[in-house]
């Protein structure tokens, strides 16, 4: 009986949760002084143009309705002035400095040769990048998929089709580049991507045996003729692969390509696999963009939609560490899937609510999806494009992953990310410091970022100078801590391209 006791009180305490005065504390050291990399853009999430209108694919070997994925359909209509609005305020809110902007070739060149620039979807594409414009954004255009019969192969159907003609393909998109750069003074599209998610069965770019084919001839293809337009200042960017995907007839060496990118839905974080990737296009001095990512499990594994649900909180702990981890590993640029979403087609991806799946229509308002909205805006908010990221060592690391950037003129901001569940005492000790600095500290967490009245202001004030370099503070498990000299209140504007203003 005392025996027993005893074995039921041991148990008892294992179970007991662990806090921060029995884990050593964390220390993360930050070296102002000396910059590991700086990165060419910034961060930000995908913004489809494509519109409300389903199409039936014959032949299809998937399901109709979401044989797009959910890469249409999420924006309001174009006579919802205050909800397009509201868009521009939430972008401006979240600081999205680098911006996925997707469009069909359908929508451009519904037959070949023939050019429609007044349709709804392209007025709609024109609000977007009046929208980016207006944030110093820079767009990374993709074009998701040709979906057009004139140009596509029968046995790959005209949604996965690569061009049957590569040279109509190249003179179709140089027309759209030209349409948008020279003629609509977009600028600010620095990057283009042929294709979405090609060299898969499943993917966006299959041959004449309804087969994945190379994208090589098309990039020079393309390259040559944005040349001869006079738009070499538009650098395209491959192979936009999944982080994982092998594909042995895609040279990276290619000199067509400006940029190298890939899109990571791992249920983890992989720093190595975002370091590989970084390190090839750095050896060749291009950037390397995670130009799509997200996360939809990694949560309960008895599968709750609480936990595996793209707008999850735990699944907000995963993108999190791609993007904190990622900045170390040598990334230039982060595009979050998605900003607008309709959020019933494959999965509820939405940074923002346009679209009522309930009533089958759109909001006349649009508002924040506050978990994935917040959790996402802590990152981003504070992150001026083109910052460079500083030497940063974490002490004591388990579940503890750490960043630093300085931005353009100065600003430093530190991110920290506990995805353990215990509460753990930290240090920052941050060296090379010039002159004395105030960081205030922002912080979300899983029990109150949902909640209605939730607000993003600053917590409390730690004062940093030379003699004085170190932050004494706590961090509760599961939850991500940020350190800024920008001082943002909830009604202040975020952070985008601080280096153009």
């Amino acid at each position: 009986m005392r025996r027993s006791f005893w074995v039921i009180f041991a148990i008892a305490a294992l179970m007991l949760p662990v806090s921060a005065a029995t884990l050593p504390p964390v220390q993360i050291d930050v070296n102002a002084g000396r910059v590991v990399h700086t990165m060419a853009g910034g961060a930000g999430a995908s913004w489809h143009a494509m519109g409300p209108d389903a199409y039936w694919y014959k032949g299809l070997n998937r399901n109709n309705r979401n044989a797009r994925g959910s890469g249409w359909g999420g924006n309001p209509p174009l006579e919802y002035s205050a909800a397009w609005n509201d868009l521009r305020k939430h972008a401006r809110w979240l600081g999205l400095d680098f911006i996925r902007v997707e469009v069909s070739m359908r929508m451009y060149e519904p037959e070949r040769g023939r050019f429609d620039w007044e349709n709804d979807e392209m007025q709609t594409l024109y609000k977007i990048l009046d929208i980016c414009r207006e944030l110093h954004a820079d767009v990374f255009l993709t074009e998701m998929w040709q979906d057009v019969d004139w140009n596509a192969f029968p046995a790959a159907g005209r949604l996965q089709s690569a061009p049957r003609s590569v040279p109509d393909f190249a003179a179709g998109v140089g027309a759209l580049l030209e349409h948008l750069v020279k003629d609509r003074g977009y600028n600010s599209i620095r990057w283009f991507c042929i294709t979405n998610e090609p060299g898969m069965d499943w993917g966006w770019w299959n041959g004449p045996d309804g087969h994945p084919t190379t994208i090589i001839p098309a990039l020079h293809a393309v390259r040559s003729e944005l040349d001869r337009r006079g738009l070499s200042g538009v650098a395209l960017s491959g192979p936009d692969w999944s982080l994982y995907d092998q594909h042995p007839e895609f040279d990276f060496a290619d000199k067509s390509l400006g940029a190298h990118d890939a899109h990571d839905y791992s249920f983890t974080a992989d720093p190595g696999m975002e370091h590989l990737w970084a390190e090839r296009a750095h050896a060749r001095s291009i950037p390397f963009f995670l130009s799509e990512f997200g996360s939809s499990a990694g949560g309960d594994p008895s599968n709750d939609p609480a936990t595996t649900s793209p707008a999850s909180y735990a699944n907000q702990l995963v993108n999190a560490e791609k993007v904190i981890a990622g900045f170390n590993a040598g990334v230039d640029g982060f595009n979050r899937w998605s900003f607008t979403n309709r959020g019933d087609l494959d999965g509820a991806w939405q940074l923002v609510r346009t679209f009522d799946p309930k009533k089958w229509d759109y909001f006349k308002h649009v508002t924040p999806e506050p978990v994935p909205y917040y959790s996402y805006g802590i990152l981003t908010r504070f992150m001026a494009s083109h910052s460079a990221v500083l030497e940063t060592r974490v002490l004591q690391a388990e579940g503890i992953t750490a960043a630093a950037l300085r931005s353009p003129k100065g600003n430093l901001t530190i991110y920290v990310l506990n995805r353990s569940g215990a509460t753990r005492q930290l240090t920052i000790a941050v060296s090379g410091l010039e002159g004395s600095h105030t960081l205030h500290k922002y912080q979300v967490e899983g029990g109150s970022v949902g909640k209605p009245g939730y607000q993003m202001n600053p917590l409390r004030s730690f004062g940093i100078s030379p003699e004085s370099g170190q932050v004494s503070d706590e961090l509760p498990g599961q939850s991500i801590t940020l350190y800024s000299t920008y001082k943002l209140m909830e009604d202040d504007p975020g952070i985008t391209a601080e280096d153009a203003y």
